[in-house]
């Protein structure tokens, strides 16, 4: 079946340093040909506009995103405001049958996230999260080595995601570099974990978590190693799998994949490619075939994106408690925001977390 799609208009809300890369990746799209247009961006900063301004050249620049909300014109919208918006931008968004990708994480509560997956349904639209990590051929040659067993027994996973950050008030480590690994241990294991623990502490301030270290388990007997810090100096998007057979180590960035096998250390052979295009070329996808009979899987769907916010909850509340948590991911209907999610309490607050 072959779908003819009108061109797509989408609105980037949010123009900081990940915004611009969107903008970017769209704006080149566009040129080559593929059914998409970038109708306008939306900052609340004049100076981030201004920034646009001087890298993109003339686009429609909107200082109040509300403008676009009930714009007939816009078809979809790529959110990369700051964390603590996500759910009340998404919220009005999808309540005018837009189409919404957001960055991760979702929102930051997970009766928000779910929320957001019960308003995509009601009107018809397609909700996407920005778990890039669902499009690198690194992590998908991974899982292949995995799946064919010259890893042997898969015993656990270890991943490490750090990098230097000038102090924050108003952010923590888990919330900001956190959900990535966890949804790549979900898409290695095609399992969420179900229990559990973290330590971890801020150096520089008493505002928030600098770095943490996670352990969690996962059923099947499989179990994953996360560092997470704002403190090493070099940057890590490091992901290894350590089995009876051998390992294997994948740099997320470089999408470099080696195997290590007794006397012998291999290259496995990864094609790289540009993940947030890619990101960005499924969410037109899904988009395309949202009224179609003939089914399109969403890879980075809200329901995962929600399940996220639900794990770094639980990781979150661990850390506070001091305690190995039980992670319970909800199955069946989402549940309303109006409603607390059994066994989470609400964080203390944090700047403005």
């Amino acid at each position: 079946m072959v779908l003819i799609m009108s061109r797509l208009n989408i609105a980037v809300i949010g123009a900081g340093y990940w915004g611009k890369k969107v903008i970017a990746q769209i704006l080149d799209l566009a040129r080559t040909g593929d059914e998409m247009n970038l109708y306008s961006v939306a900052d609340s900063s004049p100076i981030a506009l201004e920034n646009c301004r001087k890298e993109f050249g003339p686009l429609n620049y909107r200082l109040d995103y509300r403008e676009l909300v009930s714009d007939p014109k816009v078809s979809a919208v790529h959110l990369c405001s700051p964390n603590q918006t996500h759910f009340e931008i998404a919220s009005e968004f999808l309540r005018q049958g837009k189409h919404v990708l957001v960055e991760k994480p979702l929102a930051m509560k997970s009766r928000e996230a779910y929320e957001l997956v019960r308003l995509a349904k009601e009107h018809g639209s397609v909700l996407c999260t920005g778990h890039v990590h669902r499009f690198n051929n690194g992590v998908k040659g991974l899982r292949r080595l995995m799946d064919s067993g010259v890893l042997g027994d898969i015993y656990y996973l270890r991943l490490k995601w750090t990098g230097f950050m000038a102090i924050q008030n108003n952010r923590e480590v888990i919330t900001d570099l956190g959900p990535h690994p966890f949804d790549i241990c979900n898409n290695l294991l095609e399992t969420w974990p179900k229990k559990i623990s973290c330590k971890g502490r801020g150096y520089r301030t008493s505002a928030g978590y600098e770095m943490a270290s996670i352990y969690s388990e996962h059923p099947g007997g499989f179990d994953a190693g996360i560092e997470l810090s704002w403190l090493d100096m070099e940057k890590h998007r490091d992901v290894t799998v350590v089995g009876s057979d051998g390992s294997a180590e994948l740099d997320c960035i470089e999408q470099r994949l080696v195997l290590h096998r007794k006397g012998a250390v291999e290259r496995v052979m990864v094609v790289p490619n540009n993940t947030l295009r890619e990101e960005i070329l499924h969410f037109a996808r899904c988009i395309e075939y949202n009224s179609s009979a003939e089914h399109y899987p969403n890879r980075a769907d809200g329901t995962l994106g929600a399940n996220v916010v639900r794990v770094l909850e639980t990781t979150r509340k661990s850390l506070e408690e001091e305690r190995t948590i039980q992670v319970e991911i909800p199955r069946g209907e989402p549940i309303p925001a109006g409603g607390p999610m059994p066994g989470i309490q609400a964080p203390p607050s944090m700047g403005s977390l």
